[in-house]
């Protein structure tokens, strides 16, 4: 049997999971309406962008995300094995071998 859990306003109980209840009993109703962000300067290029919009534009502008907006999302490993392709080991090999003749010939 799943547990509820109750609010208690001026001694009611309200159930937690009914929202309309509770705004009704906190005298609210309607949206909420949140107001828009502050001015910030981008560390990117020191330009100061404001509100919502201007967050937007920085975002689009550098391609970049807030760090919100990744939460949930599996995080990234920075230890990768790295293997160089037959042809990056063969120019090397070159890159070498022209080296080691360079100062084999002086």
């Amino acid at each position: 049997m799943a547990r509820k859990c109750y609010v208690y306003i001026d001694g009611v109980a309200i159930d937690k999971e009914d929202h309309d209840a509770l705004d009704k009993a906190r005298g609210r109703s309607g949206a909420t309406v949140l107001p828009d962000l502050p001015d910030f300067v981008s560390p990117l290029d020191g330009k100061t962008y404001s509100g919502r919009a201007g967050l937007r534009e920085h975002n689009n502008r550098h391609n970049v995300v807030l760090a919100d907006d990744l939460k949930g999302l599996p995080p990234k490993t920075t230890q990768q094995e790295f293997r160089p392709t037959e042809r990056q080991v063969a120019e090397r090999r070159r890159h070498l071998a022209e080296i080691y003749n360079h100062y084999q010939g002086n």
